[in-house]
């Protein structure tokens, strides 16, 4: 019993004496930098509810280019890149400037646990970034807005929202 210790010590000490070699120089990388015009200009997101609330997030770029991910009750599951005309998301940038997006609280929600969400996040380019997440107790003109976002980005995926 004793020489098992013994032993046991012994290779447990043995690679602590072993050479070790130094460790490599490596260059510094930098991440590169996202341009402005590759970041997304707008994020609209639905969330689950106990029933059968689509659910789904799409983020959309000023190029046009949507990339969508269905997650539950939407025609379309899984990633999906789709399109929207330019003029149609400068649009929806021109409305969030109308109604000062900027100006509305991050979150609205209050103690009902089954409701859906809406989160969006709007971020013109050059511009700051304002997200909200918007359950209940909001404002009519937030309300207009999603309407208006959701009416615009649905019949990419073919899937109506209205109950």
């Amino acid at each position: 019993m004793r020489s098992l210790l013994w032993l046991l010590a012994l290779s447990l000490a043995l690679p602590a004496c072993a050479q070790q070699k130094p460790p490599r120089k490596t260059k510094a990388v930098r991440a590169a930098a996202v341009p402005k015009e590759a970041a997304p200009v707008l994020v609209f997101q639905r969330t689950p509810c106990n029933g059968t609330c689509p659910v789904y997030t799409a983020t959309v770029f000023a190029d046009g280019r949507v990339e969508y991910d269905g997650q539950r009750f939407v025609k379309f599951l899984g990633k999906q890149t789709l399109s929207l005309p330019v003029a149609t998301i400068n649009d929806i940038l021109a409305e969030a400037k109308r109604i000062n997006f900027s100006q509305f609280d991050e979150r609205y929600s209050g103690l009902t646990v089954d409701l859906p969400a809406a989160i969006i996040t709007v971020q013109p380019v050059g511009q700051p970034r304002h997200a909200v997440l918007a359950e209940e107790g909001f404002p009519p003109s937030l309300k207009a807005y999603i309407d208006y976002v959701g009416a615009r980005i649905d019949p990419l995926t073919q899937q109506s929202l209205e109950k």
